[in-house]
């Protein structure tokens, strides 16, 4: 029998946890609030008309998980909901399941991001259109208990409005009980908060594109490719840093190694360091995956745990977050 590598095995084996995975999924999880948005531009216009509460004649261009950079060595940024509509103005909607105290600074380099791509060298800065960042929020971003949070720039003298830039974010409370939105907002809070299905026409056709998009073989397919390549890319990061982490243990149980081999004898020194430098390395990748994996059990967000395996950025941040490091 031929033997298959363990890459094929890790692959096969990620596969498998991506193929798990697709039937829970929801309108919460960044692909099918991506597919949603997509595949229902009426849905969309809708949504957004809710949250801004401006009209919005029609959307033109929906784009999920775009990846966009203002420079090659800029960091770049993976939006899950790229939105223009027939005006020109531009939205970004992101769904975020997650506490994080990187929110504002993220939402302020993503507006950022989206406006470097509007302009060409030599146009008006007048030809800037609106742009939009909205988050909706699993839990409360400021802890004030609103439902929906507004900012734009306001003056710190006087506290009055600044003339608009054109830029707006908005982050959006699922837990909110407090502040005033219209009927369709609340009940697409009230759905995100998993709270029975209401019988508002937006929410019904919302669930409606779910069920399409849960029930297509190609997004299923597309999928379980994407979270696979994220989950095999994460998988070799993890090897590669814990190439460099035995690298620098050799290196630092070479050194230890040395110094012991001048008083206890120049192989038995030598042979120590590298075994303490080795288990060093190993153990200091573990020790990070275990702590975060307690970090989140102890918060209820152990769910969180998958995501974070399949996703690098997402492991960084929440490593930050609860400052294991």
């Amino acid at each position: 029998m031929e033997q298959r590598s363990i890459h094929n095995l890790n692959y096969d084996s990620n596969r498998d946890a991506s193929e798990a995975l697709w039937p829970g999924l929801t309108f919460r999880d960044d692909y099918v609030f991506g597919a949603v948005l997509k595949s229902n531009l009426d849905v969309t216009r809708r949504l957004l008309e809710c949250i801004l509460e401006i009209p919005i004649e029609k959307v033109s261009v929906v784009t999920p998980q775009r990846t966009s950079s203002p420079s090659r060595a800029a960091k770049s940024v993976r939006l899950d909901a790229y939105v223009r509509d027939g005006s020109g103005r531009v939205f970004d909607v992101e769904m975020q399941n997650y506490a994080s105290r990187q929110l504002v600074k993220r939402a302020r380099y993503y507006q950022s991001v989206m406006d470097t791509e509007q302009l060409d060298q030599g146009t008006s800065y007048l030809d800037l259109p609106d742009t939009f960042v909205i988050f909706f929020c699993d839990s409360d971003p400021f802890g004030r208990g609103l439902k929906r949070y507004t900012y734009r720039q306001a003056c710190v003298e006087d506290g009055s409005f600044a003339p608009w830039d054109g830029s707006q974010k908005v982050y959006l409370n699922a837990r909110g009980t407090t502040g005033e939105v219209n009927n369709e907002l609340q009940a697409v809070l009230d759905y995100l908060a998993g709270h029975t299905i209401s019988d508002d026409n937006l929410v019904r056709d919302i669930e409606r594109s779910v069920t399409e998009v849960l029930s297509s073989e190609e997004r299923r397919r597309e999928f379980v490719d994407m979270q696979t390549k994220m989950m095999d890319e994460h998988r070799m990061g993890h090897e590669e840093g814990l190439e460099e982490g035995l690298e620098q243990g050799l290196a630092e149980g070479l050194e230890r190694g040395l110094k012991q081999g001048i008083e206890q004898g120049f192989e038995q020194g030598i042979a120590r360091g590298i075994k303490q430098g080795a288990e060093q390395g190993r153990a200091e990748v573990m020790r990070q995956v275990a702590q975060l994996s307690d970090a989140l059990a102890a918060t209820g967000r152990q769910n969180e745990l998958a995501s974070a395996l399949a996703d690098q950025s997402l492991f960084d941040a929440l490593c930050k977050e609860f400052d294991i490091r």
